[in-house]
C-alpha cells in the first residue's frame, strides 16, 4: 500500500487561526519521534535504543505487537521512520515533509509505503481502514502540535 496526503498547517486567508512557524511543526514532529505515547494510540510503552543527532532507533509496545523502528532526521525539513520487518509486521516507511510553497504558508506532507494486507482470504478492507487510520493520526499529530505551541512549549 502506497499512499500520500497533506496537512494544511497555515492558512494565509484565515488570520484568525494562529499561525505556527516552521520551527514549532518541526519541534512538534521531532517529538512524535521521540514521545510517541504522546501522539499514537495504542502505545503500551517504548524504548529509544539508538540516539544521535539526526537518527534514533526506537522499540514500540502496541498491544499483542513489538514494533522496531529506525528514524532518521532532516533537520526542519523531513523526518523519515522505517519500520523492520519481522514475522507481524511488515516493513513500512513513513515520511513527513515540511513543505513552504510560499512564505509562511506551511504543510505537512506524509507518505507511506507498506506491504498490502488485503487478500488475505476475507474480504475486509484493511487497507482502507490503515488508510484512514494514518491520516486520523496525522491530523491529530497536526493538532497537538498547535495545542503544545499555545501553551509555549516550542
Amino acid at each position: 500500500m502506497t499512499f500520500e496526503h497533506i496537512v494544511q498547517i497555515n492558512d494565509v486567508t484565515k488570520p484568525e487561526i494562529p499561525m505556527l512557524t516552521r520551527f514549532q511543526v518541526w519541534e512538534g514532529l521531532v517529538l512524535r519521534a521521540r514521545r510517541p505515547d504522546k501522539f499514537l494510540v495504542g502505545v503500551d510503552d517504548y524504548e529509544i535504543l539508538e540516539q544521535e543527532p539526526a537518527y534514533m532507533k526506537r522499540c514500540l509496545q502496541l498491544p499483542g505487537l513489538q514494533v522496531i523502528d529506525e528514524v532518521t532526521f532532516w533537520h526542519e525539513a523531513r523526518i523519515e521512520y522505517r519500520t523492520q520487518p519481522t514475522q507481524n509486521v511488515p516493513a513500512a516507511t513513513l515520511v513527513m515533509d515540511i513543505e513552504e510553497p510560499e512564505p509562511e504558508s506551511l504543510f505537512v506532507r506524509f507518505r507511506y509505503h507498506t506491504a498490502s494486507i488485503e487478500n488475505r482470504g476475507d474480504s475486509m478492507p484493511y487497507d482502507q481502514y490503515l488508510h484512514e487510520a494514518y491520516v486520523a493520526t496525522d491530523v491529530e499529530t497536526i493538532q497537538i502540535i498547535r495545542q503544545l505551541a499555545e501553551t509555549g512549549v516550542f
